[in-house]
């Protein structure tokens, strides 16, 4: 049997860690299967600069890929370490994220699933953009479903009918979405003046702050948040983790953070970030993260309220919550929203340890938002 310089036989594959010089082959991989690609200093970012990573001093594996005799890269799996808080502890988690495998070899795509989960000193592993077919592998791998009614439906608000109208007919590839969707906007606004859904009236927004970036009150309000939700699993919210995780939004000034003080303490904050589809002209705002100390949780509709007035001030055509989360809050006072499904439950974990897998079954323990894992990455 022939092999060459690798050692291994021509047309088999092996499996290694990635390196950061793998970029270019994996970004080639994931466009050829029609996943989104990153920038490489938006890639190399998922571990540089990220605090889960620098704390455990860049011994965590990037990620692994599964390589050809040839040393073509066809299959991947990204590896990004986290941090969250639950009792008292800090949990290490990792979140799976890019898993792709070209149609050829995907008979080893289980294999990349399993390496991920073989790695040592991992307390949770988790994704939160799982699709049809991960779902399935998923599951076959003993991960479960986050224990909520959350992350199978999409909620969202419009705020441009005619906008929101003609980029439905055009991803529906309706002829002539330019003469239709004036009656199907008609028909939208109609659905909420008569619903009496009251997006965008809700005055007590005027006390929210408009925040440029993270501060040390960020830091605060985390301490105060830990203490009062001890026994929900959080992902790490410190200035340093939001710095890191909205590093992208924040340079393209398309991260909206707003704020809620009571003096000088911060008591809830929502963000939003800009993620429109070009592919059918949406132009699109995201809510990726509410939090709020107890007593003041309505903030979330002040915030939804303050947002929907400058979406359409600036032409905006919705508000979404993918994963309907929100529904979870119960806020008072949250304008109606419309609801669609999604492909697949987007959220799944898996727990090595039995005794941790049994708490984090209980719905309690759980308060997911679009923050967690790779979904807001």
């Amino acid at each position: 049997m022939c092999s060459n310089e690798t050692g291994l036989p021509i047309g088999s594959t092996q499996i290694r860690e990635a390196v950061f010089d793998d970029y270019e082959q994996i970004t080639s991989l994931l466009a050829r299967n029609g996943l989104a690609t990153r920038a490489k200093l938006d890639w190399i970012s998922l571990w540089r600069s990220n605090p889960a990573y620098e704390e455990l001093q860049n011994r965590c594996p990037i990620g692994w890929v599964l390589q050809t005799a040839e040393g073509e890269i066809v299959g991947s799996v990204g590896n990004i370490p986290l941090a969250c808080h639950f009792r008292g502890r800090k949990l290490r988690a990792a979140a799976g994220c890019d898993w792709v495998v070209d149609p050829r070899w995907r008979r080893s795509s289980m294999n990349l699933l399993d390496r991920l989960m073989s790695q040592g000193d991992t307390d949770l592993f988790l994704t939160t953009t799982a699709s049809p077919k991960s779902e399935r592998a998923l599951k076959m791998f003993d991960w479960s479903r986050v224990p909520v009614k959350a992350f199978d439906r999409s909620a969202f608000w419009i705020t441009s009918y005619a906008g929101f109208a003609k980029s439905f007919l055009n991803l529906k590839a309706v002829p002539v979405p330019g003469l239709l969707c004036y009656p199907v906007s008609a028909a939208l606004f109609c659905r909420d003046i008569f619903g009496r859904n009251e997006t965008g009236r809700n005055r007590s927004d005027s006390k929210l702050e408009l925040c440029t970036g993270f501060d040390n009150r960020f830091d605060d309000f985390w301490e105060e948040l830990t203490q009062q939700n001890d026994n929900v699993l959080l992902p790490y919210r410190t200035r340093e983790t939001l710095e890191w995780h909205f590093r992208s939004p924040l340079m393209r000034q398309e991260l909206t953070i707003l704020s809620k003080s009571k003096g000088s303490r911060m008591v809830a904050y929502a963000i939003f970030d800009r993620q429109d589809n070009p592919a059918c002209g949406l132009k699109r705002i995201r809510l990726i993260d509410f939090q709020a100390l107890k007593g003041f949780e309505s903030t979330l509709s002040s915030a939804v309220c303050w947002m929907s007035r400058k979406c359409r001030k600036d032409s905006i055509d919705m508000i979404e919550n993918v994963g309907a989360w929100i529904d979870l809050l119960k806020a008072s006072k949250l304008p109606k929203p419309y609801y669609r499904p999604l492909p697949a439950a987007l959220y799944y974990y898996n727990v090595p340890s039995k005794e941790l897998s049994d708490v984090l079954n209980s719905s309690a323990v759980w308060a997911p938002t679009t923050f967690d894992g790779d979904a807001s990455l």
